[in-house]
């Protein structure tokens, strides 16, 4: 994981985390991440928004990306996968 410079829970309803990438290495990651993804199921110019493994996954053009629905451990596992 050496794209993510933090992980942090969402706030908020929601349950799950958002990695925060490294500014340099952000335009690579979230290409090889999107990717990754089983399905895309919606793609704009600001986020692309797909499955993976059975949980939505949202790649924010920022550098960020959002894992709903996941523990701490299980986030980092599916970022590994991604980012890998």
């Amino acid at each position: 994981m050496n794209f993510v410079r933090l992980l942090m829970e969402l706030c908020g309803e929601e349950k799950g985390y958002v990695a925060i990438l490294y500014s340099d290495k952000s335009e690579y990651a979230l290409n090889l991440a999107k990717s990754k993804l089983e399905k895309i199921i919606l793609d704009t110019r600001l986020i692309i928004r797909g499955i993976y493994k059975g949980k939505v996954i949202s790649l924010y053009k920022n550098g960020k990306i959002a894992i709903k629905d996941v523990d701490r451990k299980e986030a980092e596992n599916i970022l590994k996968d991604l980012l890998s």
